[in-house]
């Protein structure tokens, strides 16, 4: 096992390689803080101590309890216990330590160097994802402050990581890509020796929709209204934006005045959001924008060079109660008797869905493979025949009623058809053995001495 394993095998995982992947924030889960009781006065403490030096790079006892404390814990969050050895599970880190040593060692001889900048903006986007997870800034630093770690030992530890990946890139780019070879031969052999594990395309399905909006009550609309109208009156007399967001937003960035972070097209959850998001030129607000969530009224504070939009939001929530979401459910109910009854999907569909895209059509959505569809959707539509309507499902949007107009069984993959990747997975394979021997040969160039 070595360090790059993790990025270019195929094959099964070893414990440490999927501790890696399972989920980035667990990296800042990691206790910092001496163990047991209190300590004699005067006693001697042992802060720190070298355990490995790699071309007058140390490696600290530290770094290694670190990386075997997130592999405790991402074993935990996945629900596996650690079974094995202590000894085992640190010498394995204390191994992939020293290679990315090494490899960064190579890279530096080499004249190498990586963007910092870049490696700045990714961590700060991480950290604006999690700040999205926990709710709140202040969240975010009670739960790094639980394992004894502050924001600022997020943020370098993250750097570090980010590092490490940069340079492993750029040695594999010049020294190991270059000379590797992919054969048409090796590639069908591949395919022939891998054919029971090759995928297959899933079956499909054909659907038209009608969706029943779960709509607030007349008061809730009223303090939405009034909510939303006090904003705007707020930016038309030039109050600034992020005060608004203190004042009125009840989102969960209010308290940095309405601060959401920098997103790409496609990243947010809503695409009537996403679409307005990257509508707007720097500067601009929008007017009131209606997800599912509530009301949102959307600055976009900066664009970056790649496109990237920085945005600040005023969110106000829509409230929804049991009696709402059973008052749509009847709704739905209706529209299905009539169906039933003998009325056409379409007319029905173009007369009551508040599907933007279907309704339109007659509530035609398209087709879709089974893995596309949510779990929800695929357990409605699993007994659902041809020219049959589903039970009404409850979604976040509201009540949906699908017709099912075709189904297509899946059938294997073709050579022809897995070719592309297929020719990747050799590639990786090749760097893999290809990097294995390169680490070996670093070990033989550069000084390295492990203390235990």
């Amino acid at each position: 096992m070595n360090l790059f394993e993790g990025l270019f095998a195929s094959g099964p995982a070893s414990p440490v390689r999927e501790a890696r992947i399972v989920l980035l924030l667990l990296g800042v889960l990691l206790g910092l803080l001496p163990a047991g009781g209190a300590l004699a006065k005067d006693e001697p403490v042992l802060v720190d101590r070298i355990v490995a030096i790699v071309d007058e790079e140390a490696i600290l006892q530290s770094d290694v309890d670190r990386e075997v404390e997130l592999f405790r814990l991402e074993r935990e969050y996945a629900g596996r216990p650690v079974t094995e050895s202590a000894d085992e599970v640190r010498r394995e880190v204390l191994e992939r330590l020293v290679e990315s040593k090494l490899i960064i060692a190579a890279a530096k001889q080499a004249d190498m160097s990586v963007d910092d900048e870049a490696i700045l903006q990714s961590v700060e986007a991480k950290i604006q994802q999690f700040v999205e997870h926990f709710g709140s800034m202040e969240k975010l630093k009670e739960e790094l402050g639980r394992s004894g770690m502050t924001l600022d030992d997020y943020r370098a530890r993250m750097s570090s990581q980010l590092r490490d990946q940069q340079y492993m890139r750029l040695v594999v780019g010049r020294f190991i890509r270059p000379d590797l070879e992919v054969l048409d031969n090796e590639v069908r052999d591949y395919y022939e020796s891998h054919r029971a594990e090759m995928p297959t395309e899933p079956d499909s399905l054909t659907l038209a929709d009608i969706l029943i909006p779960v709509q607030p009550s007349d008061a809730v609309r009223r303090q939405v209204q009034d909510a939303v109208a006090t904003v705007q009156a707020g930016l038309a007399e030039g109050r600034p934006f992020e005060d608004l967001a203190r004042q009125y937003s009840r989102g969960p960035n209010a308290a940095r005045g309405g601060a959401v972070g920098v997103f790409s097209a496609g990243d947010l959850f809503d695409p009537v959001l996403d679409e307005t998001v990257f509508s707007l030129a720097e500067g601009q607000v929008s007017g009131p924008v209606v997800s599912s969530r509530g009301v949102h009224i959307i600055q976009v504070n900066r664009i970056e060079p790649d496109g990237r939009r920085a945005f600040s939001q005023i969110f106000i929530p829509v409230e929804i109660t049991e009696a709402d979401m059973q008052a749509a459910r009847r709704r739905v109910e209706a529209v299905r008797d009539r169906i039933q009854a003998g009325e056409s999907f379409a007319v029905v569909a173009a007369e009551t869905s508040a599907d933007p895209v279907s309704a339109a059509r007659g509530g035609q959505l398209g087709t879709f493979s089974l893995p596309d569809l949510s779990a929800q959707f695929q357990e409605a539509l699993a007994e659902t025949q041809v020219g049959q309507l589903s039970e009404p499902v409850l979604t976040p949007a509201g009540w949906y009623l699908f017709k099912v107009e075709r189904r297509t069984s899946g059938h294997a993959y073709t050579f022809e058809e897995l070719e592309g990747n297929l020719r990747q997975m050799v590639e990786s394979e090749k760097i893999e053995k290809a990097l294995e021997a390169y680490v070996a040969s670093l070990k033989e160039r550069f000084f390295i001495d492990e203390k235990i």
